[in-house]
């Protein structure tokens, strides 16, 4: 580094260095865009419109994309509302929370006076609040439950004895025996298939030991519950499997 780099890195003014950089770049044979005193200006005193202006200009011309800085980006609110309007929205906003507390059984804030109740004939009635994290708990568990249903039906007709319809039958006891490996609900999902109409055998509930020998049967052949499961995209919550709803009555 020569004494005129060094003079310029301590105590060269601002012009000096935009005159250095513009030779040091000549002599080197590079390409160097050179400074400008608008740009010098710019970096010392410009104003925010200045700079964005220039930021946009010097885009253009070296042709790349630039998203330019407009006052665009800023929501409609915070570029041409007063500080009263500013304050009004606020509090419009915080009173539609402290409403909607009041109607929520598990806030701190719950009024029961407050609650609204529906009817049972009302399509919401005995439901979640669309778009609420309990809509979405409530469709993930129905996933869930699907995939398990699903999964009892297919350890039927594997372990069981396959019949050329493809439906198949299998004991309750070589049943319960291989599924509670995996899981330990098997009678809770038999009790759930049944109610799809998937399954079928007698008696309201089934239980280990007196029921070993009891036959459970898949009534559907199994290509076809898993293409009707897994057509199901959406669920409504409390009801997970839209089949047929002759066989969930």
């Amino acid at each position: 580094m020569g004494e005129a780099s060094v003079r310029f890195l301590r105590v060269g003014s601002l012009a000096e260095k935009k005159t250095m950089l513009d030779d040091k770049a000549a002599k080197e044979n590079m390409p160097h865009s050179p400074t400008s005193d608008s740009q010098v200006r710019f970096l010392r005193m410009g104003s925010l419109a200045e700079k964005k202006a220039m930021l946009d200009d010097k885009a253009a011309k070296e042709n790349r994309p630039h998203s330019p800085t407009s006052d665009s980006q800023q929501p409609f609110e915070l570029r041409h509302s007063s500080l009263s309007e500013k304050k009004k929205m606020f509090d419009e906003s915080v009173k539609k929370h402290t409403k909607k507390m009041a109607t929520n059984p598990f806030s701190g804030n719950f009024k029961n006076q407050s609650s609204t109740r529906l009817s049972r004939d009302d399509p919401n009635y005995g439901k979640p609040v669309a778009g609420s994290k309990s809509e979405r708990r409530g469709k993930q568990a129905a996933r869930h439950i699907n995939a398990e249903v699903v999964l009892l039906c297919d350890m039927i007709y594997q372990e069981g004895q396959q019949n050329e319809d493809g439906t198949a039958a299998i004991c309750f006891g070589d049943l319960f025996q291989i599924y509670t490996r995996i899981s330990n609900k098997v009678v809770g999902m038999l009790l759930r298939a049944r109610k799809y109409g998937l399954v079928d055998f007698e008696g309201e509930i089934l239980f280990q030991g007196r029921d070993d020998d009891m036959p459970i049967m898949l009534l559907k052949p199994i290509q076809e519950i898993r293409s009707e499961f897994q057509s199901d995209q959406e669920f409504e919550v409390g009801i997970c499997h839209k089949g047929d709803p002759s066989s969930q009555s």
